[in-house]
């Protein structure tokens, strides 16, 4: 599986879980957040956690073979060319509809938190199960701050840790850079351009960190 980082909460997750290729993307964001998002994306499935400018971009994706992504933005239990989703109903702090997703690809699980801005509930800590990887919002303003993704990381125990919703340049938003989460969780890191990651090399006993630069 390849995970690659187009900044925010938008990812784009490659696998194999049947024949050929399978793409999927999460929040993909509106230009006016004041990144450009990517115009040549394809896949099969958008997951979008909430309607808000930095996730509902979803006409920006095309679909596979000339169908439209099949898109998830509620809570519920879908299948997509071998890709599974759980979608869990997880409002943020202030009532704001909000959904966090467990994806299953190629035998590894994938726990996305979206825009979350809140320790997560024993349900929904429940409902994700054991997690291999766990993308995260680290930033603060309008989601996890450096302490409660760090307390996040502790509720799930995950393998990897991706975090999400950092500073980058251009950026609109005001977001901490991504330095004191990783000080916070003090975890080996590794800073790539894109994830390459099999179950093989997943670590057995100690969490690791992985910084994705924005592609």
């Amino acid at each position: 599986m390849q995970i690659s980082w187009n900044g925010l909460g938008s990812f784009v997750l490659q696998g194999k879980p049947i024949a050929g290729e399978v793409a999927l993307v999460t929040d993909p964001y509106q230009n006016s957040v004041g990144l450009r998002f990517p115009r040549t994306l394809s896949a099969a499935l958008v997951l979008e956690s909430h309607d808000a400018e930095e996730a509902n971009n979803v006409e920006s994706i095309s679909g596979e073979e000339k169908k439209k992504p099949f898109l998830i933005s509620h809570a519920g239990e879908y299948e997509v060319q071998g890709i599974f989703v759980s979608g869990i109903h997880a409002p943020k702090k202030d009532g704001t509809p909000h959904t966090i997703f467990r994806i299953r690809l190629e035998d590894i699980s994938i726990a996305f938190l979206g825009a979350i801005d809140r320790k997560l509930t024993d349900k929904e800590i429940g409902a994700l199960g054991d997690i291999d990887i766990l993308i995260v919002p680290v930033g603060g303003g309008s989601v996890l701050d450096k302490d409660r993704a760090a307390e996040v990381v502790a509720q799930v125990e995950p393998r990897m840790v991706i975090p999400s919703y950092f500073h980058v340049a251009g950026l609109k938003q005001k977001l901490a850079d991504v330095e004191g989460f990783c000080k916070e969780v003090s975890c080996p890191r590794e800073d790539v351009n894109k994830l390459k990651v099999t179950r093989n090399d997943l670590p057995e006993e100690d969490i690791v960190v992985r910084v994705l630069s924005r592609g």
